[in-house]
């Protein structure tokens, strides 16, 4: 069988679009009428992403959490049967924090914190509180604590970090927030 150039090219731009396209818009690994019979919520995660950050200690137990350059979407994908994929605006994301009876200031999300400093990666496991977004400095700030309540073993400063927020308890207001401003 012969492939020419321009098939390799058309296959080649398809694939490109493919993944672009998945990267914006609700995709759904399995069919969408597979629907389980567990009548517990779809568990979601959140991915923030900065350019850059640092971390200080404000008091033996707390630290503050500055992400600089932060992306604009948060990234929200879900744990299996579903395997939904999607994005809402970080504003929108920090925005409705406080919202619901199991919201994020009622049950403080933990997260990993990926960081890379000069080609070095180096994580901490923290949970988050009280965020304050930024959208004109593109800032992101939270008040962290160690997940382990001992301490947080991270450079003080560092270059291009990566938040992998669970959820945990919240489904319901992830799901609002995905219903109100997914995909925007």
């Amino acid at each position: 069988m012969k492939i020419n150039l321009t098939s390799i090219w058309l296959l080649s731009t398809l694939s490109i679009l493919n993944v672009a396209t998945s990267l914006t818009a609700t995709v759904y690994a399995q069919e969408e009428g597979n629907v389980t019979d567990s009548e517990e919520p779809m568990k979601f995660f959140a991915i923030q992403h900065a350019q850059s950050g640092s971390i200080s200690e404000t008091n033996s137990t707390a630290y503050s959490l500055e992400l600089n350059d932060v992306s604009d979407k948060t990234i929200l994908f879900s744990d299996r049967p579903e395997r939904i994929v999607t994005s809402i605006s970080t504003a929108d994301f920090i925005g409705n924090w406080t919202n619901g009876p199991n919201s994020f200031a009622l049950d403080a999300p933990n997260a990993v914190l990926v960081v890379d400093e000069q080609g070095i990666q180096d994580n901490a496991i923290v949970d988050l509180f009280n965020p304050i977004y930024d959208l004109d400095k593109k800032t992101l700030k939270y008040e962290v604590t160690p997940d382990n309540a001992t301490s947080i073993n991270i450079s003080t400063k560092f270059g291009q970090v990566t938040s992998f927020i669970d959820t945990g308890s919240n489904q319901g207001v992830v799901a609002e927030m995905i219903a109100l401003g997914g995909n925007r």
